[in-house]
């Protein structure tokens, strides 16, 4: 009977982290990775849905066949023996000439092309990879709101209600699979509950025996889950439950009495490890307004006394600026059009000064880079609007980078200047200034946040979001510390710009003292963070 691996992966014991990095493989469509690019998926399953009907309409066609002949020797069987000539005559035909016909029959294969439109198919499929960035989008959405199995079951998200196709009892299964090989079993056992609740209330539900995801495979999930965080009451239900659905069972029969031992002891909950990653917290907490703030109107050069631009005062030390209407809807549209066939998965610069892949499901997104000669026009408009809002130069500045997000899209915690700038790659100097353009609005989730300036930064369309990355003495600025929350609904665009150090001609004066940046901030909600991977210098 076939299994899915991850429940194979859970009866037999076998942990494995959701964190833990995906193996790199080129059979991979990043559909996840990318809300523009999951539009294929649609056209997909049109095809393998006509396929699908072909097929079943070739063995209907194959079952009428069959029935007619049963009809035939019914009829036969139904007359009473007779010495009629006839009929012995056609019971004699019927079993030497359109028996072994029929046989014949039966042996054709039957709906070969159909079956082989849909294996043409296969190899724009969602591939494992694209699966399991899939399944951790949904898990990561969960962990980091702390949102409700049972308010996701109907499209409740943090408030809002959405309406969507209903979950099935399967993918209840799955997805509280990701929390059990995780060890957040209670989290496993709602989600399990789930399976049941609607495995009972399907009408089909025989259909996932298909699967080997029977009533019987989810009372023995609930139970583990229940068992391993140390709620043996609640296994011993679960198992009860089982024997009385299948008294024959004697895997039940050995769990019951054991189960009853282990109810005795005093209940004490496991608990769950803390969040390995800073950004989970961050994007959890409500930040309070900021005061002495103040919105003011920018003619820093002699074209902004003519039009000048809306400035929001976001933080005052280090300064972070948003700058209103700086890009229109026309201009976006172009930068969609032309980024969007040559999006690819991120890339990364390893401490060797390679760049590779990034597989590590820490950043969720497809980017690519423009160059400015690709639309003249639109590129120097944008780099102008950026060097007015700046007073800085753009010369030597990298090209910019058009990101979209995918299924809850979000990137960790990190900093855009680098620690080293040894590599040919940083030749013009770090990254002194990142130039953020916001080219969607986003109606859950999504923002930038700054956990240690307690800043959360909306999408804004239109606006352009500035910071500095270092200190007046060239170090980085750790306050400045950024990431963006997962996406809960909506379609996140954005291109940003980074602009060098070394054209700025920018004079160092004595370095300024700075206390480090703290291993957690006391308002966060976990305990204690880690901070992994900070050698990867994302490009």
């Amino acid at each position: 009977m076939l299994r899915i691996c991850v429940f194979i992966f859970l009866v037999n014991g076998i942990g494995l982290s959701f964190e833990e990095p995906i193996e790199p493989s080129n059979l991979s469509h990043g559909y996840a990775l990318s809300h523009s690019h999951m539009l294929p998926l649609l056209s997909l399953r049109e095809k393998a849905t006509e396929n699908l009907q072909n097929y079943a309409m070739v063995l209907t066609k194959q079952l009428s066949n069959i029935k007619l002949a049963i009809n035939k020797l019914e009829n036969l069987l139904n007359r009473q023996h007779s010495s009629n000539p006839y009929d012995t005559f056609k019971l004699a035909r019927l079993l030497h000439f359109d028996w072994p016909n029929w046989l014949h029959y039966l042996k054709r294969k039957h709906g070969i092309e159909e079956i082989a439109n849909l294996q043409d198919l296969r190899h724009k499929m969602p591939t494992k990879i694209d699966y399991k960035e899939a399944l951790y989008a949904i898990h990561r959405l969960q962990s980091t709101y702390r949102l409700d199995p049972a308010e996701m079951s109907i499209g409740l998200l943090r408030g809002k209600k959405y309406r969507f196709k209903k979950l099935s009892a399967l993918e209840y299964l799955v997805l509280g699979s990701v929390y059990y090989l995780d060890e957040k079993f209670q989290r496993a056992e709602q989600w399990f509950q789930l399976a049941l609740e609607n495995y009972y209330k399907d009408q089909n539900s025989k259909k996932f025996d298909i699967f080997g995801c029977s009533n019987d495979f989810i009372l023995k999930l609930l139970m583990k889950a229940a068992q391993s965080s140390g709620r043996y009451k609640a296994a011993l239900g679960y198992a009860e439950k089982a024997l009385i659905l299948d008294q024959s069972h004697s895997f039940w029969q050995q769990q019951i009495p054991r189960l009853k031992n282990l109810s005795s002891i005093p209940e004490v909950l496991k608990p769950e490890h803390p969040n390995r990653y800073l950004f989970k917290p961050a994007c959890l907490m409500e930040y309070p307004a900021k005061k002495h703030l103040r919105c003011h109107l920018l003619h820093s050069s002699p074209f902004l006394l003519l039009a000048p631009i809306k400035v929001e005062e976001l933080n005052h030390d280090p300064p972070i600026k948003m700058y209103h209407n700086l890009i229109n809807n026309e201009e976006i549209l172009l930068l969609k059009t032309l980024s969007n066939p040559h999006l690819k998965r991120s890339m990364f610069y390893t401490s060797a000064d390679k760049i590779i892949e990034d597989f590590s499901n820490l950043r969720t997104c497809k980017t690519m880079r423009l160059k400015d000669n690709v639309d003249h026009t639109l590129m120097n408009n944008l780099n102008e609007r950026i060097m007015d809002a700046t007073g800085l130069s753009v010369k030597e500045s990298e090209e910019l980078q058009i990101t979209n997000y995918g299924i809850a899209g979000h990137l960790f915690e990190h900093e855009d200047a680098s620690e080293s700038t040894d590599s040919t790659f940083w030749t013009s100097g770090n990254r002194i200034i990142t130039a953020l353009y916001y080219m969607s609005d986003v109606e859950q989730g999504g923002e930038t946040v700054f956990p240690y300036l307690d800043l959360r930064v909306r999408t804004q369309k239109g606006s352009l979001l500035v910071w500095y990355n270092l200190l007046l003495n060239g170090t980085i600025d750790w306050r400045v510390t950024h990431v963006s929350c997962p996406i809960i609904m909506g379609d996140k665009w954005i291109a940003t710009k980074w602009l060098r150090e070394k054209p700025q001609m920018f004079i160092r004066p004595c370095p300024l003292k700075m206390k480090p940046p703290p291993e957690y901030s006391a308002k966060m909600v976990e305990d204690k963070f880690f901070k992994e991977n900070s050698k990867q210098h994302f490009v």
